[in-house]
């Protein structure tokens, strides 16, 4: 497994966590200073590659035809999750749609288009089976029970666990610091 101190992987119990407004608000806060680049990472088994909910909303309709696909976000002005990280503040802002057994691969690809020293926010909760990133975050809606299968394969892994009660999280994203190029709790 690599370590990435320079990535901060937030991830999620399921949906409506406040996610990937969790993101922005770090990445408005750190990239006044830092360079940071955004990724979302979507996952799917590699036998059944019809997209969930999430990727239709984001208008998604190309299939994925090989292992994995890189997008690169250029539309500064849409609600996809991709383009809410660029008005944010992010410098450049990927998808990284890829099928889970190939993760790594896709990862590796994506990686080779960033700077080295650029900070990276990352939603995904699989990435976390390849990465040991300098801090790995996931977020629960205090009022669902259930986990999703992908977070509960890494959910053991996390160095904090925010909850979310469909307004507000009980810890704010402004103790998300950057210390040495490593994303740090503070």
């Amino acid at each position: 497994m690599k370590y990435n101190p320079n990535i901060l992987i937030i991830g999620s119990t399921g949906r409506n966590t406040g996610k990937t407004e969790f993101a922005c608000r770090i990445i408005k806060l750190q990239s006044k200073t830092f360079k940071i680049i955004g990724i979302k990472v979507t996952t799917f088994e590699s036998d059944k590659l019809e997209y969930h909910k999430s990727s239709e909303e984001s208008g998604c309709i190309d299939p994925l035809t090989g292992h994995y696909d890189i997008t690169e976000e250029i539309n500064g002005n849409s609600q996809k999750d991709t383009s809410r990280i660029l008005m944010a503040g992010a410098q450049k802002s990927y998808w990284l749609r890829v099928k889970i057994d190939y993760i790594e691969e896709g990862i590796d690809s994506l990686l080779k288009l960033i700077p080295m020293d650029a900070l990276i926010v990352c939603e995904s909760n699989s990435l976390r089976r390849v990465i040991k990133p300098g801090l790995f975050i996931v977020i629960k809606n205090k009022n669902v029970s259930e986990i999703k299968p992908n977070c509960n394969a890494v959910i053991q892994f996390a160095d904090k666990i925010i909850e979310f009660n469909n307004s507000e999280w009980d810890f704010t994203p402004d103790r998300i610091l950057i210390e040495n190029n490593r994303w740090i709790i503070k």
